[in-house]
């Protein structure tokens, strides 16, 4: 699983917000309930109908807070286009300029999704990273792009990118 390098210019988007945790695997769990809560209480229709909004694809974007204590705010978000207000019941955050590394996970079914985005996240940290030339340029941030790919009951795949920098040693 090879990623292809892209450099992103800034982004902002408008979405919905949650605090939490990498300690204890606690953001395995949240992240999945807030999308699943996100989907189904009418943010996710409310959100979509917006004029703001530049696209329908969704953001799953980690802000981290605190990087050595594991605590990040999670965003669910959609790209706003340029010029629009948002309204304030919506959380507004920018995804800063990066160089990514993006992967692209395998195709599963809804049943497997969770756990498909889930394994290639563990391959990026245990096995691409150490192997790669790169390291993480924290203080970045890292996100899942949920385009027209995942919007299908079998085969969807979701983008992961991930801030890097040349390692210097």
């Amino acid at each position: 699983m090879e990623p292809k390098m892209v450099k992103k210019e800034a982004v902002k988007l408008a979405g919905f917000a949650i605090k939490t945790t990498s300690k204890e695997g606690k953001n395995k769990i949240e992240i999945p309930k807030f999308w699943t809560e996100y989907m189904n209480d009418g943010r996710c229709k409310k959100l979509h109908e917006e004029p703001f909004i530049k696209n329908h694809a969704e953001y799953g974007a980690c802000f981290p807070e605190n990087p050595a204590d594991g605590n990040f705010e999670y965003v669910i978000g959609i790209e706003v286009k340029e010029g629009f207000v948002v309204p304030d019941e919506y959380h507004t955050c920018t995804v800063p300029e990066a160089l990514y590394a993006v992967f692209s996970t395998p195709p599963a079914d809804g049943e497997c999704f969770v756990a498909s985005i889930q394994g290639t996240w563990g391959y990026i940290f245990s096995e691409w990273f150490p192997n790669s030339g790169y390291e993480f340029d924290s203080g970045k941030t890292d996100f899942e792009l949920y385009d027209e790919r995942c919007m299908t009951e079998t085969g969807k795949i979701v983008d992961i990118y991930i801030p890097v920098v040349k390692k210097t040693n």
